[in-house]
């Protein structure tokens, strides 16, 4: 059966497309998925390899530097302290504060400032529903809708699939971090990778003048007729900054700068929170921020191996997609063993990893991943047994 299409509905700022797709298409698909997933779930498993291997020489590396760390005073340079990691807390201020190189928005004592521009735009959204044909044929249909919304971040109208007056202009000036000249903490120059660490912005009303084409609004400025009625390409402007303060660092203390520690293994530290803050705590925070971004790793990698397998199982699905019923019944039971299937492979991935970094975890985790698998092998015959078992009515 051949692909065609069915004819636009524009229905105000949106419209749909019909479009049914034939067997033969449906099956090429199949095949182009399959052949995806062949290479996502390699592509998983190095992630998860690779992602265990970096967070156990980031725990390592935390842990040798919070035990070789050097307590020096930032009212001066400590020789003591150079060319090792160090920790110390004083007042971090700017040479030169922070100014906004477009706006000329600045302050007294600005370590870090922020721009923040939003452009009223147009966005698209879709919605897609499919129906299934007795003879492997599928109907889609797909109904895109327009909405007007502010943005941090400039929409590609050239790619909406009805542009009609849905256009949006380019973005004249884009969100920026302008960091101040020559940031000291004490007596030491305080490098961009330490600086950089501090990421909390306070809310900042832009006292300056506005600039030719804006106009005061609130707190920051605005291009465009009226605030109140904004029209397509307006832009607002709004300011953070991060004043000078107390602020605790712990980083690599080189020639009176303190700059990113590289670890043995390669791993940088470059620690800094603002208050009085313990060596101990700025390395158990980090541990932390650590950990959240290993399982963040650990949840995208086994949803790589989970999605590779059903794209592979998909060329099996559409053996019996000439019945939609089948093909459903088929492709549930085909994600359930997709599903069973992506738990132990990462698992395993973790485990030989663990196995080459820290091998007494590793064996302990291939052990729970073999005996997930057993266990998975004891209940499918058990259900089967149950559920057609002798005398049963």
């Amino acid at each position: 059966m051949s692909d065609n299409f069915g004819d636009d509905i524009p229905r105000g700022d949106s419209f749909s497309e019909t479009s049914t797709v034939g067997l033969g298409s449906r099956l090429g698909g199949s095949l182009i998925a399959a052949l995806i997933g062949l290479v996502l779930i390699p592509a998983a498993i190095v992630l998860l390899y690779w992602n265990e291997g970096r967070a156990v020489d980031a725990i390592r590396a935390l842990d040798r530097g919070a035990q070789s760390i050097v307590e020096v005073s930032a009212a001066g340079v400590d020789p003591k302290g150079d060319g090792r990691l160090v920790h110390l807390t004083g007042t971090m201020q700017p040479g030169t504060p922070a100014r906004d190189p477009v706006f000329g928005v600045t302050g007294n004592g600005l370590l870090r400032l922020s721009r923040t521009v939003e452009m009223y735009q147009w966005e698209e959204e879709s919605k897609t529903e499919s129906q299934q044909n007795v003879g492997g044929s599928k109907t889609t249909t797909t109904t895109y809708s327009y909405r007007k919304a502010w943005l941090d971040h400039p929409v590609d109208s050239s790619h909406f699939h009805g542009q009609g007056d849905h256009r949006n202009p380019q973005m004249a000036v884009r969100s920026q971090v302008i960091d101040a000249g020559d940031v000291r903490l004490g007596g030491y120059k305080v490098d961009a990778p330490v600086l950089s660490r501090l990421a909390t912005f306070a809310p900042l009303p832009a006292l300056s003048a506005s600039p030719s084409g804006y106009q005061v609004s609130g707190d920051g400025f605005y291009r465009g007729r009226d605030p109140a009625q904004p029209a397509i390409g307006d832009l607002r402007v709004t300011f953070g900054s991060i004043a000078a303060q107390t602020v605790s660092v712990a980083a690599a203390s080189v020639g009176g700068m303190l700059t990113a520690y590289r670890d043995s293994n390669g791993y940088t530290i470059a620690l800094a929170e603002p208050g009085a803050v313990s060596a101990e705590a700025l390395f158990k925070d980090e541990k932390k921020a650590e950990s959240t971004l290993t399982w963040i790793l650990r949840g995208v990698g086994f949803l790589g191996v989970l999605i590779g397998l059903v794209c592979m199982t998909m060329p099996l699905t559409m053996l019996f997609a000439v019945l939609p019923f089948l093909e459903s019944i088929v492709g549930a039971g085909a994600f359930l063993a997709a599903l069973t299937l992506s738990v132990p492979i990462t698992l395993v991935t973790i485990a030989l990893a663990w196995i080459v970094h820290r091998p007494l975890i590793g064996i302990l985790l291939l052990a729970a991943a073999v005996a997930g698998l057993f266990l998975l092998g004891r209940i499918g015959p058990r259900r089967r047994v149950a559920g057609f078992s002798p005398g049963r009515t």
